[in-house]
């Protein structure tokens, strides 16, 4: 099993110095623990926290993070202009030594395509587009281009990406026809996959990375060699533990989200905020390395997932406590679980 390091991104106004520093040391941690990637999300400080800038950030990490690999999961791909995103991308490759990967979502939160005076049902469409775009900016010297959302003619990146011939994508999505378009987009080959969101059960991930496989192999496209799933975890001396620290954290970040729409409007909840015992059960690994480790396991064997991405930050969620679940995934859990699946 693979790890990589989730960036809790998201902050209360006001932290920003402070937690960027926080998450370098983060890295740095999780770099001599054996973790081989850091990854980070992304959405607009239009609200009530603020989201650190995924590229950015990834440069301000990238000295803690040599030897890793940098990478979206995910960026919001269609609020941006994919000619500036390709650019982005090649310069972290280089900083990375060619090990960037550019994770790619539609979006869910109507209101952040409001901000940037888009039209929220278009983001499929100009997602679909920027992807072909991206894609062609990589691989051909001069691209032309002729779509509803973006245009080219003779367009050429003069910054090209360390990798050759692009960097991988994860292509991102919360519902199955999400999935199915991913297995449509990737090129497993180039190091291409699907990664579940964070914010489903772990029965619906199960059924979606079935989906995936199967549409996979009615293209004849192989599994992915790097087949991450990406999921809330927090370790610590006892579940008990483990919840009294993060809980107000978790509580906080996905009141937001619940305010966002996400249970109602993307997972198909019934409720806009769950109880808290509602909001972890399934969504969370939490609880003793034992505990971890077991659910892990479980859930890579499901799946058939190699690489875990650990999102172990939530907003207000003390250093010290990330610090403690970077400790023992990397020290205690990860060699349980590799020793499980071994």
């Amino acid at each position: 099993m693979k790890l990589s390091l989730f960036i809790g991104a998201e902050h209360r106004p006001g932290e920003a110095t402070q937690r960027l520093s926080e998450h370098a040391e983060q890295v740095r941690l999780a770099r001599q623990l054996g973790f081989d990637g850091v990854s980070i999300g992304n959405h607009l400080s239009c609200g009530a926290t603020a989201w650190f800038p995924p590229f950015e950030t990834l440069m301000r990490l990238a000295a803690e993070a040599d030897g890793m690999s940098l990478g979206t999961c995910m960026l919001i791909l269609p609020l941006y202009q994919p000619f500036h995103v390709a650019e982005q991308v090649a310069l972290l490759d280089a900083a990375s030594g060619g090990r960037a990967i550019l994770g790619i979502a539609p979006g869910w939160r109507k209101h952040e395509f409001e901000v940037i005076g888009l039209d929220y049902r278009e983001r499929i469409g100009r997602y679909m587009e920027a992807v072909d775009l991206i894609k062609r900016l990589f691989t051909e010297d001069k691209v032309t281009f002729a779509g509803k959302h973006f245009r080219a003619v003779g367009l050429t990146l003069a910054m090209r990406s360390t990798r050759k011939p692009r960097p991988p994508l994860w292509l991102g999505g919360s519902v199955e026809n999400a999935v199915k378009r991913a297995a449509q987009i990737a090129e497993p080959i180039l190091g291409d996959t699907w990664v579940a969101s964070s914010h489903l059960k772990s029965d619906v991930i199960i059924r979606q990375a079935s989906v995936f496989r199967e549409a996979l192999a009615a293209q004849g496209k192989p599994i992915p060699t790097d087949y991450p799933v990406l999921r809330n975890i927090v370790v610590g001396p006892d579940r008990q533990t483990a919840i009294r620290d993060a809980g107000p954290g978790i509580a906080e970040s996905y009141h937001i989200f619940g305010n966002w729409g996400l249970f109602t409007e993307v997972v198909g909840d019934a409720k806009t905020h769950p109880e808290f015992e509602e909001l972890l059960a399934d969504r969370f690994i939490i609880g003793s390395p034992e505990e971890c480790a077991e659910e892990i396991t479980e859930l890579m064997r499901a799946t058939g997932c190699n690489r875990l991405v650990a999102r172990i930050q939530w907003v207000g969620m003390a250093h010290r406590h990330v610090m403690r679940t970077i400790e023992l995934l990397g020290g205690q859990v990860a060699p349980l679980v590799r020793k499980a699946i071994a």
